[in-house]
C-alpha cells in the first residue's frame, strides 16, 4: 500500500573544517578527513533513504580550490544530493564555483514535497561573526512567497540567537533579529538550522524552533564561558519531515570519533 503521508530525511552535517592536505588542521586535533569519513559512513549505513544532505558551512579550514575539491568527492560518494552554504572559514565565491562544478547545490531553493529547504549566506568577509546581506533576507522573503503552500525549513550557517557560551555568542549572527522577523512573520518556516557552534542546540523562538548541529570535526562545550573543546563524539543532525508541517530531529553520534586528550 502506498504511504499516504509522506515523509523525507534530511541530513545536517557541519563544520567539517578541511585542511590543504588530509591530516590534524592544529596540534592535538583530530584528522579531520577521517572523521568527516567516519560520519559520511554512518550516514550511508543508517539513512540510505535520505532525500538532502545539508552542509552548513566551515567547509574548509584551508579554503583552497585543492580542499573544495577533495571534499565536493567525498561528498559525491552519498546517495542523497547535496546542498551546502559557506562558514566565516570559506572563500565564498571559490567553495561555490567548485561545489556546482562537481554537482552539488550552493546557496539553494530546494523543494522536497511540500517542503522548501532555503540555504542562506550569513559569511561576512573578513570577519568571524555574521551577517545576512539585505539580498540575503529578500531572497528569503522571496522564495517563501512563490511557494504559499510549502512549509519552511531555512539553513544558514551562523547561530541566529545566542546560545549560551559568553565566547561563542560574541561571534554569531549580527542581524538575527532581522532574519527572526522574516521567519516569524511567515507562519509556515517551522524551523532554522545552523552550524559554527559545534555542539547540539535546540529552542523555540515563537513557533520557529532553532536547531544547531554538532561538527564532524571537534566538538566545543556547551556553556562555556571562554574557550573549550568537549570530549564528546562527532556528529550529525537528522530531521524527519512531514507533509503535514511536524518534524521530529535528533543528533546521532559516531562512534571512536571523540578527540582524544593529549597525555
Amino acid at each position: 500500500m502506498p504511504d499516504i503521508h509522506p515523509r523525507h530525511t534530511l541530513i545536517q552535517i557541519s563544520d567539517p573544517h578541511l585542511g590543504r592536505t588530509p591530516g590534524p588542521i592544529r596540534p592535538g586535533y583530530p584528522d579531520s578527513d577521517t572523521q568527516l569519513r567516519a560520519v559520511l559512513a554512518d550516514v550511508r549505513k543508517r539513512h540510505p533513504d535520505a532525500a538532502l544532505m545539508l552542509v552548513t558551512g566551515d567547509l574548509a579550514e584551508d579554503p583552497e580550490t585543492v580542499t573544495y575539491v577533495r571534499l565536493a568527492r567525498y561528498l559525491s560518494e552519498l546517495p542523497a544530493p547535496v546542498s551546502a552554504l559557506a562558514g566565516n572559514h570559506d572563500d565564498h565565491g571559490l567553495a561555490r564555483q567548485t561545489f556546482t562544478a562537481a554537482g552539488h547545490d550552493f546557496d539553494a531553493e530546494q523543494r522536497i514535497g511540500n517542503w522548501l529547504i532555503v540555504s542562506l549566506n550569513s559569511a561576512w568577509p573578513g570577519h568571524t561573526p555574521g551577517r545576512l546581506a539585505a539580498e540575503e533576507l529578500a531572497r528569503l522573503q522571496s522564495a517563501i512567497r512563490r511557494y504559499p503552500d510549502c512549509w519552511v525549513l531555512v539553513a544558514v550557517h551562523h547561530p541566529v540567537v545566542p546560545v549560551g557560551s559568553r565566547w561563542l555568542d560574541a561571534l554569531g549572527l549580527t542581524n538575527g533579529d532581522e532574519l527572526l522577523a522574516v521567519l516569524q512573520r511567515n507562519p509556515r518556516v517551522r524551523a532554522c538550522i545552523f552550524g559554527h557552534i559545534h555542539q547540539d542546540f535546540d529552542a523555540m523562538h515563537g513557533t520557529v524552533r532553532l536547531l544547531g548541529c554538532p561538527s564532524t570535526c571537534v566538538q566545543f562545550l556547551p556553556g562555556s564561558e571562554d574557550f573549550a573543546l568537549d570530549p564528546e563524539d562527532a556528529g550529525y543532525r537528522v530531521i524527519r519531515l512531514h507533509a503535514d508541517g511536524e518534524f521530529e530531529t535528533r543528533i546521532e553520534r559516531v562512534p571512536d570519533t571523540a578527540m582524544v586528550p593529549a597525555p
